[in-house]
């Protein structure tokens, strides 16, 4: 995948950026191609060989149309995680590193349905945590919203997916 300076990417398990540069560097006698990304949401920049791209999962942002289905989807009936949290978690670190947005999804809407049944460990929360970050950063970007409101629409569809209303809201 190729991107040019100014493409709103995601970089995963760290957010929302954009090609701020294409530079060269000379390394052990080679030239390597290098994107420059710039990661909004703590304004540090990552240096990702062009080469590499695939096998970070760096991808482009979605599109508005995908949006809506990524929230209609985030809405819809989770089924029971994992019970072992040990496979629960390594599943989900799997599925966050891969960086595409529906794996997100799956790993939010699994720890939320764990956290209706018991509390969530340490990792998990944070990994939970993370993930409504990641997606609350995209959506609130690509559907031109601010992260404030869009975390209001994703708190709504969570639960949805888990079959909670406000009222019955553990995290509330």
């Amino acid at each position: 995948m190729e991107f040019i300076v100014g493409d709103k990417v995601v970089y995963p398990n760290h957010g929302l950026g954009y090609i701020e540069e294409i530079a060269q560097q000379k390394i052990a006698g080679q030239q390597i191609h290098f994107y420059q990304l710039r990661l909004m949401e703590s304004n540090s920049t990552i240096l990702i060989p062009v080469d590499n791209v695939d096998s970070v999962g760096l991808r482009r942002t979605i599109s508005r149309k995908d949006a809506e289905s990524m929230l209609k989807s985030l809405a819809s009936d989770c089924t029971d995680p994992t019970i072992d949290w040990k496979d629960r978690f390594r599943e989900n670190s799997d599925k966050m590193k891969s960086g595409k947005i529906c794996d997100v999804i799956d790993v939010l809407k699994s720890l939320a349905r764990v956290n209706t049944q018991k509390s969530l460990s340490f990792r998990e929360k944070k990994m939970y945590d993370r993930a409504k970050r990641l997606l609350i950063m995209e959506l609130a970007a690509v559907l031109s919203s601010t992260e404030e409101n869009m975390e209001h629409v994703v708190d709504d569809a969570l639960l949805k997916s888990v079959g909670l209303t406000d009222s019955a809201n553990p995290n509330a």
